[in-house]
């Protein structure tokens, strides 16, 4: 029998606090995600929840730790015995030196030896089974008053109380945390918000999907990337842009590699929110993440190796809308060194052509003009002939 107070390494006298603190600081140490892929401390894990699985409860430690005695003191009983056989046979083969004779003695000694040991071990047996059958018993009906607690939760759940039903299956589960039915049924209630909220998310029903997205946020533990992307697409459909730029922002903490989520940030700040500064910040970003990414790809002159057409649409969205958000910003400068990276990534694009042109025309830099704006109108930019004129 595994001796559980010796894998908390505690004494035999350690109360409930001691219990309860030396298992959190082990499982903190051994848990599986602070140890990925270490075998070793997901089997300690294991061994330490079922250690405080026993000795948490006043019942099951009470029944763990008679029959932790009962087998020591069993142990113990028979290895004195196994010594007095051991003497006993030592005097008998002396004996026999002499003569090979089996008297009465030796069978007495024998009978009580073997008398004593059926006395023991029924004893022990009896007062095991009935034990084991008291606990057994008070179990049972703890598993069905529990029971009864996961169907009341789940008539709340399919009532439409969802903050009510997590929340009580959580209290639950914090009050008895290795209570597998409690566990399975927080699982099962926060899976099936998330299929429920993923059906109106497919069929474009952005707000009953994100009043359950909002909840399902709130029981995740960081919440999970495709929730927090969902959840910013309601958002933003709904015209609540605020709060979209917020989700994203969390979603990028999450992703700081991800220039698709630096792009969008930005432009709800530049489109919606008229915060050019903030927009500027997020396309700088992007910019930035852009010659990361091809430097370790192709090296420092990666625009000599690398053929444009094969990197993505976004590098040239991110600095599309940087050279116009310098623009309104009047960095002309900046604006035109933007609509020169678009262009060399998209020359079949009119927009960038025209960007950079306004920018000439607004820092009076006349080279070159005349072709950016034949250029955009022939790639079919509107509002060309206008600007040719003049």
């Amino acid at each position: 029998m595994a001796d559980f107070y010796e894998i908390l390494g505690l004494s035999k006298s350690a109360d409930s606090t001691q219990i309860r603190t030396a298992y959190k600081r082990l499982a903190m140490q051994y848990h599986p995600d602070r140890n990925p892929g270490n075998p070793q401390a997901e089997e300690m894990f294991k061994s330490i929840n079922e250690a405080y699985h026993i000795l948490s409860d006043p019942l099951k430690k009470s029944r763990y730790d008679f029959r932790f005695n009962a087998q020591t003191t069993t142990s113990y009983a028979e290895a004195n015995w196994r010594e007095a056989k051991r003497q006993q046979y030592a005097r008998w083969q002396h004996a026999q030196k002499k003569r090979y004779v089996f008297d009465k003695q030796y069978f007495k000694i024998q009978g009580l030896a073997f008398l004593v040991f059926l006395v023991m071990s029924g004893i022990s047996f009896s007062i095991f089974h009935t034990a084991s059958y008291i606990v057994s018993s008070k179990y049972e009906k703890i598993r069905l008053q529990n029971q009864q607690l996961v169907m009341e939760v789940n008539s709340l759940f399919g009532s439409g109380k969802i903050d009510e039903a997590i929340a009580r299956i959580i209290a639950l589960h914090e009050k008895e945390p290795l209570d597998f039915q409690f566990i399975n049924a927080r699982d099962s209630l926060v899976n099936e918000l998330r299929n429920q909220a993923g059906k109106h998310f497919e069929d474009q029903n952005f707000k009953e999907a994100l009043d359950l997205l909002i909840p399902l946020k709130k029981y995740e533990f960081p919440p999970r990337t495709e929730t927090l992307r969902k959840i910013s697409v309601c958002q933003y459909n709904l015209g609540s842009y605020e709060d979209a730029l917020q989700t994203l922002k969390q979603l990028h903490a999450q992703q700081p590699w991800n220039l698709e989520l630096a792009y969008q940030i930005g432009i709800i700040n530049l489109q919606y929110l008229e915060n050019k500064e903030e927009a500027l910040y997020y396309f700088d970003i992007g910019k930035k993440l852009f010659k990361e990414n091809l430097t370790e790809i192709y090296g420092e002159a990666f625009t000599v190796v690398m053929n444009p057409n094969d990197v993505p649409d976004i590098y040239a969205d991110i600095f599309v809308a940087s050279a116009n958000t310098n623009t309104m910003m009047k960095n002309y400068k900046d604006a035109i060194k933007d609509s020169n990276w678009a262009i060399y990534l998209r020359p079949q694009r009119s927009d960038p052509y025209k960007l950079r042109a306004m920018a000439k025309i607004k820092a009076k830099d006349y080279a070159g003009l005349c072709t950016d704006l034949s250029q955009a109108k022939k790639l079919g930019a509107e509002g060309i002939t206008g600007l040719q004129n003049k």
